[in-house]
């Protein structure tokens, strides 16, 4: 019994050591969490917004989701809310809180376009102006800091990386 089971645990750690080395010698078939490319994305994602989150409220009083209407208007000079969100692919209801709460506290306007009354123009108050650029210098700083830890062939391949699988990305939605 005992030159049994002392065989049959030789043959389970055989077959354990034979799955370990399946595993290292192919990370990407396995479902090792540190090789999956969705969640290393996610896991640096929900890292980069918690700290952004920081940086704005201590900065300047500000959410990231008002940061970012404020970056667009920056880029894009007045904006209407559809615009920012067929550019970002940000949530259309969150987007309308904060730009609610944004014209509420007198940090931007909106005004309803002259050519479509359904359309509403957002654009800086003074006021806003100068809360976005009180949080500038660190939003910009960390940027850096983010792409300093990359050197110039490292981020053009990021970038490229990006690009690939963000077509990737639209081939498996059309699939499904």
């Amino acid at each position: 019994m005992t030159d049994q089971l002392n065989a049959d645990n030789l043959m389970v750690n055989k077959r354990v050591d034979a799955m370990a080395k399946d595993q290292e010698e192919t990370p990407d078939t396995q479902p090792d969490l540190q090789h999956m490319v969705t969640f290393r994305l996610s896991r640096l994602h929900a890292r980069l917004t918690a700290q952004a989150t920081k940086i704005l409220k201590e900065s300047a009083g500000i959410s990231l989701m008002q940061w970012r209407v404020f970056v667009m208007i920056e880029s894009r000079g007045t904006i209407t809310p559809a615009e920012i969100v067929r550019q970002t692919d940000l949530d259309k209801s969150q987007l309308s809180r904060a730009v609610k709460s944004m014209v509420e506290r007198g940090l931007i306007t909106s005004e309803t376009r002259e050519s479509d009354q359904r359309a509403h123009s957002l654009a800086f108050t003074s006021k806003g102006l100068e809360v976005f650029e009180q949080a500038r210098p660190y939003m910009r700083d960390r940027q850096a800091r983010l792409l300093n830890a990359l050197s110039a062939q490292e981020r053009e391949a990021l970038f490229a990386a990006f690009q690939k699988l963000d077509a990737v990305a639209d081939d498996l939605e059309a699939e499904l």
